[in-house]
Order: structure tokens, then sequence, then C-alpha cells
């Protein structure tokens, strides 16, 4: 059945008029943030993941602060299938000093709405440490900042549902995730912190694709979607921060082939103890790496066997 009780019956009949026209593609607008678990309300055994959203006034820890954090945590079977999930907690912070315009265009945010706000660091810490996993649309960006405010939670399991999710397999433009949620049906006017997360939280209970239409499947209701067949996009991407990537380390490389590593989708890492280019391979991949560097005369890359708490780092 399509989850769309909450929107208006008649512009719905409308909409599904439209839905079976190739000419035209509707979006839906999500529904409020709900909360559901099973029995009296307690937890169920599962795997507990975490979802994170943080605004800041920086790119970088070293230079900003985190204006707002939200966490919605969620349980999961063996099998990835959805058991049950919490609301959505959220914090706002007063960072000391007026928000830059990019910023307040940025979040929505103004300085008015943070003044003399603070975020509960020990409800976070606690939040997170209950979680086995903690997902994030830029799971290197959440993870720095989190776990320089919050050290005792550094070295957590991180996932990443931009970067670890095959999103062009799955016949899916882009990476962005309100534009992934678009490709799925639904949109959602999110600019802040909670309303991101619930903006992922639906985008990994879909399943659908864009070679399988705008049709049902975009649309059925997140929580029976888990009952069907196809995955979930939070099942593969469960499935894949469980399993184990080779982290290429290409060391000592001459300035002149920095593009040449660029081109080939390497990173340059900044870090005063590392400074090297990088990327992470399957490791079914690795070989035919090594055999690349050599026929280029590059020195021998380091590979180093990576999981989900090391990645994203």
């Amino acid at each position: 059945m399509l989850n769309a009780h909450h929107l208006d019956p008649v512009s719905e009949a409308f909409a599904d008029r439209l839905t079976d026209n190739p000419d035209y593609r509707v979006l839906r607008t999500l529904p409020q943030p709900y909360s559901k678990m099973m029995g009296e309300g307690s937890p169920p055994e599962g795997q507990c993941v975490a979802l994170v959203d943080l605004e800041t006034t920086s790119l970088y820890p070293e230079t900003g602060a985190i204006i707002e954090v939200a966490i919605k945590l969620l349980w999961v079977a063996e099998d990835g299938k959805l058991l049950g999930h919490f609301p959505i907690y959220s914090w706002l912070e007063d960072p000391g000093f007026p928000l830059d315009p990019q910023i307040v265009h940025l979040t929505g945010l103004r300085d008015a709405d943070l003044s003399g706000k603070k975020i509960d660091d020990e409800a976070v810490a606690r939040l997170l440490d209950r979680s086995d996993l903690i997902v994030a649309h830029n799971a290197a960006f959440d993870a720095a900042w989190i776990e320089q405010r919050w050290p005792q939670l550094a070295g957590r399991a991180w996932a990443c549902s931009c970067q670890e999710i095959d999103w062009l397999g799955l016949g899916l433009d882009g990476r962005g995730q309100q534009y992934l949620l678009q490709q799925h049906g639904w949109f959602s006017r999110a600019h802040r912190a909670a309303g991101d997360v619930w903006s992922l939280f639906w985008l990994l209970l879909q399943s659908g694709s864009e070679r399988e239409g705008q049709g049902a499947l975009g649309q059925i209701s997140a929580d029976d979607r888990t009952a069907l067949a196809t995955p979930t996009h939070l099942q593969r991407l469960l499935a894949a921060s469980g399993r184990t990537s080779i982290k290429i380390e290409a060391i000592g490389i001459p300035f002149s082939k920095k593009a040449l590593l660029a081109q080939r989708g390497y990173r340059w890492d900044p870090g005063l103890k590392r400074r090297y280019w990088w990327r992470q391979l399957d490791p079914k991949d690795v070989e035919a790496e090594q055999v690349w560097f050599s026929r280029r005369g590059l020195p021998e890359p380091r590979c180093v066997p990576i999981g989900a708490h090391e990645r994203h780092r």
C-alpha cells in the first residue's frame, strides 16, 4: 500500500493519475517524524543503529563549533529488517559568536535561535554509546566532529550512506541525500539536523530505484518495506559496513603524479602524521591496483585492511 495517508486524498487521486503517466514525475512530501516500538516500547533484541546529523559553523572541527546535533536510534534484526525506532532527539547550542551569513542561509538557524542554548553532552554520549553502529550521510565529516567533542566515542563503528551504497549501480543519479530521496518519489524541506535525520531514515528504508520507475515500490510504507524480498538501502548499508575493505595508501608519490592519482579516485590526506594519497577498494581489486602502480613506475602502495571501526577517519 502507498504510505500517503498524511496527504490530501483528493490531491492524491490526481497524483496517482500523474504517476501512471511517463511524462510526469510525482513527488510526495514526507510524513511528520514518528517512532514505532514493539510491545511495551522497550528496545527489542537486535543491532542498534544511530542515525546522526550535525550543523556546524565550519567545515573543520579545529576552526568551528557544533550548533545542532540530531540522533535517531533504530533496531534491526540480523537480516537488517527494521524492528523499531525511537523518536529523534536534537539539541541546539550557542557557539558564542555571530553566525556567518552563509551558515544562516544553509541551516536556517539564526543567532536568536541559538542564544543561551546548550547541547546535552551527557545525553548525546549516552545515545551514541548505546549504538552498535553510527550512520551519517557524510560519515567522515560527522565522525571528525563527534570524536573531537566526545573523545570517549573515538573508534566507534561508522557507516556512510553516501559512500557505502552503490547508488549509481542501483540506477540512481548523484549522491546528495535530498536528490536521492526525490528519485524515490519523496521530498523534504529539511535544512536542520533533525529534518535531515528523518530524511535519511526514510531514504534508507526505500528499496526502489530509477530503473524500476516511479511506481508503488518507491512509495510503499517504510515500516512495511522490510517485508519485501528486495533489500532496503538500510540492509545494503549494513551489509557493506560489515565487510572488510582495503585502504590503499600511496606514500612518497612525486608531486608531478598527483593529477594521475586524483583522476583515479585517490584523495589527499593532509594529516601531519599521514600526508599521503589514498582510496578504499574491495579486496578482490587490490592486485589490479598494485599492477597499475607498477606499470606507471610508482612506489608500491601500502595496503591496510579496515573495517567499520577504521573507515571514514
